[in-house]
């Protein structure tokens, strides 16, 4: 319990890092404590509290996201798991909306092969955020700038095939 109020108390002031190192604590001396699993959730929580903004270092994303996973692994069970799944989701949503500005920052500039890069890192390792389509249309607009015919039309058959009723996608 020291542990806990500990935490708890640090994260009380904001100062986030300390109190997801002493939740960690617990959770890793106490790995068979009632606590432990909301420790680790909680770690998870004030890693994530301290990465702000998706066009921010993503370094403390990862370190929440690396919580979650390991929390849902180690204690299946656990009755944070259906709120440990819907942070995962609102991660991936900000890791893939890092990339996809990335790739707009390049895409503005012209810088089409960069750009390209980034785009496919969304649709690659986010499919199924909200950016992965606006990821789809940036790579079509990036392959016909610089007249790369045949990846457009792969791009164009695969946003056809998994947005097929969506107005922008036929468009294009």
């Amino acid at each position: 319990l020291a542990h806990w109020y500990l935490a708890k108390s640090h994260s009380g002031r904001k100062e986030h890092l300390l109190s997801a190192q002493a939740y960690n604590r617990l959770a890793e001396s106490f790995a068979t404590d009632t606590l432990a699993d909301d420790a680790m959730f909680q770690a998870a929580r004030e890693y994530q509290q301290m990465w702000r903004r998706p066009t921010l270092d993503a370094q403390y994303g990862e370190l929440a996201l690396s919580a979650y996973q390991s929390l849902l692994g180690l204690y299946p069970d656990t009755d944070k798991s259906a709120e440990a799944m819907k942070e995962m989701e609102t991660l991936q949503e900000w890791f893939a909306s890092k990339d996809y500005e990335s790739g707009m920052y390049y895409f503005r500039r012209k810088a089409f092969d960069s750009s390209i890069i980034y785009f496919k890192d969304v649709v690659k390792n986010y499919p199924q955020t909200a950016k992965s389509r606006d990821a789809y249309l940036r790579l079509a607009e990036a392959y016909d700038a610089i007249r790369y015919r045949e990846d457009k039309q792969e791009v164009c058959a695969t946003l056809h095939s998994k947005y097929p009723n969506d107005p922008v996608v036929r468009e294009t």
